[in-house]
């Protein structure tokens, strides 16, 4: 004889959210009941919000296929790694992460920008900058979702260079919103002297978002210094945040020093890897300078050259990082862990979360 187990409405939901996105997928074939409440709106924020613990890397080799990792697991635990399809990319062309949002990456490929989610496969094109510019080049890329308007949000501040005065410039701050699906210029009271904070700098600073404004690195050219700016999204204005005060304080040599923000623990930090020494600060307390607290410095490992890129901390406490063609794990007394060669590929690297979302104007 077949028996068969009641299980309750409330312990199948907490089943299935914490299953991973693509069994959910299929699972809404199961039945009618399945189907209404993984497509829900709410079981996709609840399902993201404890996914989101589970942080991924996104790998893009040059020229092979790209892959998601959990940066929790061992770099050589094959199983912590996917391979993606991004059957829509344009084969030769370099790919730029912009930014990531909710279990959305933000790509470019130097002509279209895109918005996928790689759990589900989604994708949208977005409409081309209606800016030209002859002399200047797109300094800040930003991607947000914007709560209170349900709306996800594109920033790109672009930089323009004087010919006649080649130390001033001016940066142009466009917005894009999914929901209107329009580009709009964002006025500001006053201009924006900042430019890049090195000559190594190829591509966009990928703004970091937290308490409500989106926050960059960038060099203020009249104060000859490295600040942070942050864009407050509802108000809409712009504010310098002053960085540690042992972190860069000439540009002169910021050349061969690699930096950048880092979000520690809901925290904005800051990280400056110069000399063989890495060291990390975080603002305990938003806005006050005193609140800077140094919580990581270590000498690297000489065979690096100096060129680390931290790009995460894992839940333990150790720091990610990319150092050349190899990705690379250390703890935080600098012993390093474990070293990845990825056969001479270029890596592009960022974080992502599987989630359920649509975006405004899609099914």
């Amino acid at each position: 004889m077949e028996s068969s187990v009641y299980l309750p409405p409330e312990l199948i939901m907490q089943i299935l959210l914490r299953l991973p996105v693509k069994a959910l997928l299929r699972f809404r074939c199961v039945c009618k009941s399945w189907l209404s409440l993984i497509s829900n709106n709410n079981f996709a924020t609840s399902h993201f919000e404890h996914a989101a613990t589970h942080r991924r890397l996104f790998i893009k080799p040059y020229a092979l296929q790209p892959l998601s990792i959990d940066f929790d697991s061992w770099l050589h635990d094959a199983s912590a790694y996917a391979s993606l399809r991004l059957d829509f990319f344009r084969p030769k062309r370099h790919l730029e992460i912009r930014g990531s949002c909710r279990g959305f990456l933000l790509l470019h490929d130097g002509t279209y920008i895109y918005i996928l989610n790689p759990s589900t496969g989604l994708i949208k094109q977005i409409p081309d900058f209606p800016i030209i510019l002859n002399d200047g080049y797109e300094l800040l890329s930003g991607f947000v979702y914007y709560q209170p308007t349900d709306d996800y949000l594109i920033f790109s501040g672009f930089c323009e260079l004087h010919l006649n005065d080649p130390v001033t410039r001016s940066v142009k701050l466009m917005i894009f919103s999914l929901r209107a699906n329009k580009w709009k210029p964002i006025e500001l009271a006053s201009h924006l002297p900042y430019m890049e904070t090195s000559i190594a700098e190829f591509t966009p600073k990928c703004g970091l978002f937290l308490n409500g404004s989106i926050h960059w690195m960038v060099h203020n050219y009249e104060k000859s210094k490295n600040v942070i700016i942050a864009f407050d999204i509802k108000e809409m204005t712009i504010s310098e945040i002053a960085l540690p005060d042992d972190f860069i304080l000439s540009y002169s040599n910021n050349y061969s020093i690699y930096h950048d923000l880092l979000q520690v623990g809901g925290l904005i930090g800051a990280w400056v890897g110069h000399l063989n020494t890495v060291k990390i600060w975080v603002m305990q307390k938003y806005g006050v300078h005193s609140s800077w607290t140094k919580i990581i410095q270590f000498s690297l490992d000489p065979v690096l050259h100096n060129s680390l890129d931290i790009v995460c901390l894992t839940k333990c406490g150790d720091i990610v990082g990319r150092n050349n063609d190899r990705l690379v794990k250390f703890n935080e007394k600098g012993q390093l862990l474990e070293s990845l060669l990825l056969d001479g590929s270029e890596l592009v690297v960022y974080i992502e979360s599987e989630s359920l979302f649509s975006l405004p104007g899609t099914v």
